[in-house]
């Protein structure tokens, strides 16, 4: 029981909840493209990253000594409080009074589709391993 409760919020789990935060994100990104020639629109910004990694690293329920970095990290809190951050930008980018700089957004569009990937392929690895292990080594 301990073991899988290690397997399943160490990783699984938090790609799970990654996934989620990622996609909520990318809905802001949509909605600031969206608005990009709405006047006085104020573009608006999610993060979640370091709340995520506080959650899975900096838990007070359970503190284990680590005296090695390949030890197992402390466990992680329930990872369905991690909500992120939601922000606004508010200096204009145009005279029309709208903060939305279309050049950014498709960067920060990139940025997030380059770490849905990242996840996704940590999440399959992971699951890539699991079948390895549930078939004995034999493929």
């Amino acid at each position: 029981m301990l073991i899988n409760s290690i397997f399943e919020r160490l990783s699984l789990n938090v790609a799970e909840r990654a996934l989620r935060l990622i996609k909520r994100r990318q809905e802001f990104i949509a909605s600031n493209i969206a608005n990009v020639d709405t006047p006085f629109y104020k573009a608006k910004r999610f993060s979640f990253e370091r709340e995520l990694q506080k959650a899975v690293y900096n838990d007070e329920e359970l503190k284990l000594f680590i005296t090695n970095p390949k030890h197992i990290p402390n466990f992680p809190k329930d990872l369905s409080e991690v909500s992120g951050r939601v922000y606004q930008i508010s200096t204009p980018v145009r005279n029309d009074g709208n903060s939305v700089d279309i050049d950014r957004e498709m960067a920060l569009l990139a940025q997030n589709q380059l770490l849905y990937d990242s996840v996704i392929q940590g999440y399959s690895m992971q699951l890539g391993m699991l079948k390895y292990a549930i078939a004995g080594g034999r493929r």
